[in-house]
């Protein structure tokens, strides 16, 4: 949900009209952009909440909404309950389309406005040293109105599960209103350590994830199905592998080593929902396809042309994420092994990372771009399957044009690019360490076909301070050169340190009402990493070398934010914060990414954390 998103992909009749009905068609039936419309359609009510029931719908970043519907037509017989669908006339009754202005009735609801306080409303042990993970989010699974029994997030630990330890565990009783608040749901020890995105199926039902698996110590993925109140973080159920995986018995699972035994550090598995296959990559530079997931038939790994060697020359895998319209999965690789070498910052003719990749998913062929990261690698790719668009997200080109050095930056590309090609590059500040997925705005997301906003990213990965940055898009087209630097973030290279660009998590919420306009307000939550000092202008109270901090923007209606902005509240956080995830009940989720006191549960660890989201707007 990160990592493909949908600008607004016009009418019916214009794309008719423009000779691209057949690719409208593939992004209103694909079930993230129905998600997204949810999540978009307007938020959810604020804090206080007590147990209830309503219409079902998604929170923000990786999420599933309940469900109700039962088409034949929709991949294990489910669709998002809430949503109206409806037959087009020119369509077959097997084809589903969506209708976007049908969702405000469901989401007409009013908000209460809490006072700006940035508190956290819990913090929870997830265990010594766990952490979700740099650039890695949990995932929620949210009602609306909010139920404090149905609603749940989900952390991975990044920690081998054990019989006192567990690998996975799940909060409920998410809100203020919850008693208790929160609570374990379930804890589950599956025999391997998580240390990638976890995804949810549309009913909320089976979580995926890859892990490394103890024994082997190679990838595999799992699929697991979960029952509420089963374990608990130091005393974690233990679920083993089962062939009879669906028809097993909550809890269970069924774990699919990936083929050849390969490991994987960093390539999260990709759902598409609408065939039920999933793509992960491995540390090997091969792409795998899992085929029969959340469809009600027994997962397994695809063979013939599968697994793809995509990066050839030892790279290892970024996380891939498919576009239905073009049939391509987008991927990066990276510099896993200090043997391998992306190419000397600067410039190296002879890198063996830093590229993107398209691969076909019919045929398997694939696409490589021209180097776009010549030092530690691509590791995050946004693809825009309405506005044809991909964007590639580079820690240091091989430029010399950033403080006489190289600098970080944003390539856009067509999704058919040709091989060689590197697009359109706008530079975001100087560059060294890894650069991250930022998000856009809600001027893209509103504006009409092609989109025009802006795209907001966590630059100066080099000798800089990490600072925001704007980048301009006009009629899909992202303007190239140095992007609109906005406000200094921290000064983590003053201290000694550079710092990676944290991804940015962006939510439009106008007070409970649809945010189908330039109203707003518009919110953009990111993070630091330790190492900073506290900056005059933007303090993350006790910032130090061992304390990151989370922190929240308001992005204007139009233009761009001021490089004079302050932050509307920060989180001192151990480390910095993983990726953050708002649901539809306005909470925000993250783990801490270094050990601290967890003051809900007690304990010093790794933290699961929610916060208010009124606290950092």
């Amino acid at each position: 949900m990160h990592h493909v998103v949908f600008s607004n992909p016009g009418t019916s009749e214009t794309a008719l009209q423009n000779g691209r009905y057949n690719q409208w068609l593939k992004v209103v039936n694909n079930p993230r952009y129905q998600m997204q419309q949810l999540i978009r359609g307007g938020a959810g009510p604020q804090r206080g909440v007590t147990s209830g029931t309503g219409s079902g719908s998604p929170s923000a970043g990786n999420s599933s909404p309940p469900v109700n519907s039962v088409p034949s037509t929709y991949p294990g017989g489910v669709l998002p309950r809430g949503l109206r669908h409806a037959v087009a006339p020119s369509e077959t009754s097997e084809s589903l389309l969506w209708l976007p202005d049908s969702l405000a009735p469901v989401f007409s609801l009013s908000a209460s406005n809490p006072s700006i306080s940035p508190e956290r409303d819990w913090s929870e042990l997830i265990g010594d040293d766990g952490t979700v993970g740099l650039d890695n989010f949990p995932a929620t699974f949210t009602s609306n109105p909010a139920d404090c029994t149905e609603d749940f997030a989900v952390f991975n630990t990044s920690l081998a599960g054990v019989s006192t330890q567990a690998s996975i565990v799940a909060f409920d009783q998410l809100y203020s209103g919850c008693t208790p608040n929160p609570s374990v749901y379930w804890a589950y020890d599956t025999g391997g350590a998580i240390m990638t995105n976890v995804s949810t199926s549309l009913d909320g039902t089976q979580i995926l994830f890859v892990q490394t698996d103890n024994t082997t110590g190679n990838a595999d993925l799992v699929v697991l199905k979960w029952a509420a109140s089963t374990g608990s973080l130091a005393s974690p159920i233990e679920l083993t592998s089962n062939n009879s995986y669906p028809d097993c018995t909550a809890p269970c699972m069924i774990s699919i080593p990936f083929a050849g035994g390969p490991t994987d550090s960093f390539s999260s598995a990709f759902v598409d929902y609408s065939t039920g296959n999933v793509y992960a990559g491995d540390d090997a530079g091969n792409l795998h396809k899992f085929i029969n997931v959340f469809t009600g038939s027994t997962p397994t790994e695809a063979t013939a042309s599968w697994p793809i060697a995509v990066s050839t020359d030892g790279g290892s895998l970024a996380s891939p994420n498919y576009d239905s319209v073009s049939g391509n999965i987008f991927v990066g690789d990276y510099e896993l092994s200090l043997d391998l070498s992306c190419g000397s910052v600067g410039g190296s003719p002879d890198g063996q990372c830093g590229f993107l990749y398209a691969v076909n998913s019919e045929t398997g062929a694939v696409t490589q771009s021209a180097q776009l990261d010549y030092n530690l690698g691509v590791y995050d790719v946004i693809v825009d399957p309405a506005a044809e668009m991909v964007y590639a997200f580079a820690g240091a080109d091989d430029s010399a044009s950033c403080s006489g050095g190289s600098c970080a930056a944003v390539f856009q590309l067509s999704p058919t690019f040709s091989s060689g090609a590197s697009g359109t590059e706008a530079t975001v500040g100087a560059g060294y360490e890894s650069l991250f997925a930022g998000s856009f705005d809600n001027q893209y997301y509103i504006s009409g076909d092609p989109p025009s906003g802006h795209l907001y990213v966590v630059g100066g990965t080099g000798p800089q301070d990490n600072t925001l940055y704007a980048i301009t898009i006009t009629n899909n087209v992202m303007t190239s050169g140095a992007a609109t630097a906005g406000p200094e973030l921290a000064t983590n290279y003053a201290n000694g340190y550079y710092a990676a660009g944290l991804p940015i998590t962006e939510f439009c919420n106008d007070g409970g009402n649809p945010c189908t306009s330039d109203e707003g307000p518009d919110y953009l939550f990111l993070g630091v990493l330790a190492y900073g000092e506290e900056f005059a202008t933007n303090p993350c109270t006790s910032q130090s070398e061992t304390i990151g901090c989370a922190m929240g923007f308001t992005a204007p209606t139009s233009g761009v934010i001021s490089s004079e902005a302050t932050p509307n509240g920060t989180l001192p956080e151990s480390g910095g914060p993983s990726g953050v995830v708002i649901d539809y009940s306005s909470n925000i989720y993250f783990s801490t990414l270094y050990n601290q006191t967890c003051t809900t549960s007690g304990g010093n660890g790794g933290c699961a954390i929610s916060a208010t989201q009124s606290g950092l707007q």
